[in-house]
């Protein structure tokens, strides 16, 4: 009976220790929380407190932890004090990564730009970490500037004779690449639900609004890492450059699918498919596996030798196997485009297909305006009529715009261009029109209502 007590004694003992303990961490946290709020880097006193008694008490320790500690990096008065509290930061994400395995932080990448940001390491060093970050925590490499400084080392490293060869910068090119592609995709997926939303004609609410600004905002700094990164490698990688280099190594890959998908993409992108060896590249991609992207580049070979009905069929064997809805919106896009110069009509229903699998790809919003810029003379009984047309053109650029941040700039001067070539106030005044609604009854279909005045 005494030792039944005695536990008993011990486990209640215990408990209201821990409830003590509950109340002693939620009061730090709450402390260290208004404080970072308040971007005072007295913060970090608590955080001393909570990391010590109460590491794994609540993940918001880390949240605002972090905030603290770079509080106290920027109030750092010499390099020293600035290192150590920045290699402090780096123990700190350990120890959330002890404390809440697979918190999706990306803490390993984090740690490879604290070393860079702060200049506290060697650019092998930061190379390290992000290598280690992107190899073993792949999914969580999601920071734009942290893919930049990887893969800007690599070419620093080849430039300077280091040891890298330029198999090595293209490979690592090609893998941050795909993982650009993949954080957009994620990021316009989402946009395209709310895009479709709008469409639809339901209002986002505020938080659906501050959500596409900041999707937008992120996908503007991808694109610009991405044309960064284009721009670094465009010297390395001219057909004077890549042909002899994949000429070479193409009989120690013909059967490696994964070389010659990246080798036909490498030569498409740069524009050397005209040379026989992209042909020869992509036969034998498509002979070893007949994928989406084997098809896609046989219909590019077959467009280049103007066999156009054919290169058609591979386009459309390929967006029919194409799962990802960027890729399948690409393709359909290079029919349109290819269309636009001969089939006005068909161009624009690759557009549209293109729109109906990814409303966020502005270009086709804007290669529909150019189909209809371009019909002024096909359209309209009258010259007022005929021109007319560029505000709808207009209208199209203004869905451009809408739809994609990154050709808003390009999107919204074009339409201030078809709109000045649209008939004027003076024009619309006389011909009394003004709030009419004029119809196209040539193949465009469509109609536009006259500005008001």
């Amino acid at each position: 009976m005494k030792t039944k007590l005695s536990i008993l004694f011990i486990v209640v003992a215990s408990l209201f220790v821990q409830a003590q303990n509950s109340e002693v961490c939620t009061e730090n946290l709450s402390f260290m929380g208004e404080l970072v709020k308040a971007k005072n880097p007295e913060a970090y006193d608590y955080l001393t407190i909570l990391r010590k008694d109460c590491p794994s008490f609540n993940k918001a320790i880390y949240s605002y932890g972090e905030i603290a500690i770079k509080m106290k990096i920027d109030k750092a008065t010499t390099p020293a004090e600035k290192e150590k509290y920045a290699r402090d930061l780096m123990k700190f994400y350990d120890e959330h990564d002890l404390n809440f395995p697979n918190n999706g932080a990306g803490n390993k990448m984090k740690k490879g730009l604290i070393l860079f940001d702060y200049k506290i390491a060697t650019d092998k060093e930061i190379y390290d970490a992000l290598d280690d970050a992107f190899k073993t925590d792949y999914a969580n490499f999601k920071f734009a500037k942290a893919m930049y400084v990887y893969f800007e080392i690599i070419v620093k490293d080849y430039k300077a004779k280091k040891g890298i060869e330029l198999q090595q910068v293209f490979d690592k090119y090609d893998d941050l690449s795909q993982k650009l592609v993949e954080e957009e995709d994620e990021l316009t997926t989402e946009k395209d639900a709310l895009l479709s939303k709008e469409e639809a004609g339901q209002a986002l609410a505020d938080k659906e609004v501050k959500r596409k600004e900041k999707i937008e905002n992120s996908l503007e700094i991808f694109a610009g890492v991405k044309n960064d990164m284009d721009n670094i490698i465009l010297e390395l990688s001219t057909c004077d450059k890549l042909i002899p280099f994949y000429k070479n190594a193409f009989e120690a890959n013909k059967g490696n699918e994964e070389w010659l998908k990246r080798a036909a993409n490498r030569l498409e992108a740069k524009g050397c498919d005209t040379d026989p060896l992209f042909s020869k590249i992509s036969e034998a991609l498509y002979k070893i596996n007949p994928s989406a992207e084997a098809a896609e580049k046989l219909g590019v070979v077959e467009y280049q030798r103007k066999n156009i009905s054919k290169a058609m069929d591979y386009f459309n064997q390929a967006a029919d196997l194409y799962k990802d809805n960027t890729k399948k919106a690409n393709v359909y896009f290079k029919m349109a485009v290819i269309y636009s110069k001969s089939n006005k009509v068909q161009s624009r229903n690759y557009a549209r297909k293109t729109l109906a699998v990814k409303p966020s790809y502005g270009k086709a919003y804007l290669l529909i305006a150019q189909l209809y810029g371009g019909s002024v003379n096909d359209c309209g009984k009258d010259q007022f009529e005929k021109r007319a047309i560029y505000w709808l053109a207009a209208n199209y650029c203004d869905k451009a715009a809408a739809a994609d941040s990154s050709i808003k700039a390009s999107a919204s001067k074009t339409a201030a261009q078809y709109r000045a070539s649209a008939p004027t106030k003076t024009e619309i005044f006389q011909s009394g029109r003004a709030g009419q609604r004029i119809a196209f009854d040539c193949w465009v279909g469509e109609s536009v209502v006259v500005p008001s005045l």
